[in-house]
């Protein structure tokens, strides 16, 4: 099993291309980083592991973080970026002014 996702929707929302934490992008654990008015939001997706774990700070300190397990998607829907775990929506990120984040509760 693993994440299924288009690189290029979390490329027009993170306006960066994922990176690979190991330097192997075939091991697929990637990490996207967008700022955004001194807002730092951070995802990290273990591809195989089925894993995904997000990280909002505010001026370098944290705010929020949250480690998602069993997600199977990740797809955006306009200036959403929703993570599921089949038909469930697990969570959502919304790219505004400012990032907001909802999680549902697992």
């Amino acid at each position: 099993m693993f994440v299924k996702y288009d690189e290029y929707e979390l490329l027009e929302l993170f306006l960066t291309e994922g990176e690979s934490l190991s330097g192997n992008v075939e091991d697929g654990n990637i990490k996207y980083s967008r700022t955004k008015s001194k807002f730092s939001l951070t995802m990290y997706i273990r591809t195989y592991e089925q894993q995904v774990s997000i990280f909002l700070k505010y001026k370098n300190n944290d705010v929020f973080y949250v480690d998602l397990k069993n997600i199977t998607k990740i797809e955006r829907k306009d200036n959403y970026l929703k993570l599921c775990d089949g038909g469930k929506q697990l969570a959502n990120i919304h790219f505004g002014e400012i990032f907001s984040i909802n999680v549902s509760e697992q």
